[in-house]
């Protein structure tokens, strides 16, 4: 059905008709979450994951969206996801896709996960360079400190936000405030 006919549809339909359309939209949208992760046929994690993560935030604070794409050492993307997340400032969204990326990276190893992010301020308070001064900043950095521990090996690394692989974090961070 295409979007023209949705729209002319609901403006006659019954609301008992619309519950179901509304039901029949959210499984469309939850079936294109399930399916953003590529084909994994030879692009299996191993035992080393290389995420790029972005949150974005539409006014700072504003409505806010996170982006995670994970490679394989080859390069190859093995998983990309977004999340629209409310209304929260940009370091939170940068903190809360990389508590994704980590969660996601588990799934797929436990050994090595090297972490790229175009926030120097997370990633400096991530590697002790910067104090963490905000409560609320705080209990973001201690999930993140918590989820790292369960992998044999973790790095977090500042990346420019030009990076081809950061652009693509990016892009998913901002689907993730489209789709909302």
């Amino acid at each position: 059905m295409k979007d023209a006919d949705i729209r002319a549809y609901i403006k006659s339909a019954p609301a008992a008709e619309l519950s179901d359309l509304r039901a029949a939209i959210d499984s469309e949208m939850a079936a294109r979450r399930e399916t953003k992760a590529p084909a994994a046929a030879g692009k299996a994690a191993g035992s080393k994951i290389l995420s790029h993560t972005d949150g974005a935030s539409r006014g700072n604070p504003g409505k806010a969206g996170i982006g995670v794409v994970l490679f394989n050492e080859k390069g190859d993307v093995i998983l990309e996801d977004c999340q629209f997340i409310g209304e929260c400032t940009n370091n939170e969204a940068e903190y809360r896709a990389l508590i994704l990326a980590l969660e996601r990276g588990f799934e797929l190893t436990q050994d090595t996960m090297e972490c790229y992010l175009d926030s120097e301020l997370v990633v400096r308070q991530l590697i002790g360079r910067y104090a963490v001064k905000s409560e609320k900043m705080a209990g973001f950095f201690k999930e993140v400190k918590d989820r790292a521990a369960r992998f044999k090996k973790v790095s977090f690394h500042h990346v420019r936000r030009e990076h081809p692989r950061q652009q693509l974090a990016d892009k998913m961070a901002n689907r993730g405030i489209d789709e909302a």
